[in-house]
């Protein structure tokens, strides 16, 4: 057995024209190296790519915006599936996740992206950005977005244009995340400019935020009302969002993604996480959009 395939003997192993082995190696997907100007596959490390996805097939790999229901949810997927199955979790924002899901670095994307012209969440954006994807938008649930502020509001906020006029230390979000949009939103629907905001910090997730303003890092930020309640601070409550998972149509009907649509009905989740300000299942499950 040779330790080297050419390109013609990958692309038979793989039932794939040779362009597309070729592609495969300009994306750099498949293993490879180059010798005396000729692309040669170890076989070796072929296989070993060619069982490693095979595995995510098992696994749910999932992308997106940050959200503490949905990771409760799937480490209690992964507590009763494994080692069968297991759900990984990068929080890095909707639209990074959204960027990553095109790329195939997910199997499913979180994201709750508001587009300012129509009000809608999510599938504006989609429509412009995975043009090539044929894709699933289910709904996760609805979060209340506002304003954190500390306990007894002394400053007395009520929305953004209170924070520019109080000069208030405002804990931003990271660019890209949903709720960095919708803050871009609020500044535009109120003729603020972000020069205006004395923004002291930004991080990460909606409990960074929370943080922020318990410990006296800052006097207001923008986050969901569940981050509230175990820091003891106070929310204004400014928005409801929709918050989705997209999946990639060739994906839907995988096994790992069969098995998470069962854990998707408010039955579960409500036994699961019996507590959850701020939130809203009433369309659970629900597909919302297909291409």
């Amino acid at each position: 057995m040779n330790d080297m395939l050419t390109t013609k003997e990958l692309a038979a192993l793989l039932r794939l024209n040779e362009k597309k082995v070729y592609e495969l190696v300009r994306e750099g997907i498949v293993p490879h190296v180059r010798i005396a100007g000729k692309w040669l596959f170890p076989r070796k490390h072929v296989m070993r790519w060619i069982d490693e996805n095979v595995e995510r097939e098992k696994d749910l790999h999932v992308v997106g915006s940050d959200d503490i229901l949905l990771g409760r949810l799937l480490t209690h997927y992964s507590r009763e599936n494994i080692p069968r199955s297991i759900a990984y979790y990068a929080a890095v924002g909707s639209m990074e996740g959204v960027a990553a899901l095109s790329q195939g670095k997910g199997q499913a994307c979180c994201a709750h992206i508001l587009d300012i012209e129509t009000g809608e969440y999510n599938i504006p954006f989609l429509s412009r950005t995975l043009t090539d994807m044929n894709y699933v938008v289910v709904n996760l649930w609805y979060r209340k977005q506002g304003l954190i502020v500390k306990k007894g509001n002394p400053l007395g906020i009520r929305n953004i244009v209170d924070i520019a006029e109080k000069k208030a230390r405002f804990a931003g979000r990271n660019k890209g995340s949903g709720t960095d949009v919708l803050f871009e939103y609020l500044m535009f629907r109120d003729s603020i400019q972000k020069e205006s905001l004395k923004i002291t910090n930004i991080v990460d997730s909606h409990l960074e935020v929370a943080s922020k303003v318990f410990f006296d890092e800052a006097d207001a930020g923008l986050g969901i009302e569940y981050v509230t309640h175990p820091l003891g601070l106070e929310f204004i409550p400014l928005k409801d969002e929709r918050f989705d998972l997209i999946v990639p149509k060739e994906l839907w009907a995988a096994n790992a993604m069969v098995r998470i649509k069962e854990y998707l009905h408010p039955g579960y989740i409500v036994k699961i996480s019996k507590n959850i300000p701020g939130y809203n299942l009433k369309d659970t499950g629900k597909v919302i959009y297909s291409k």
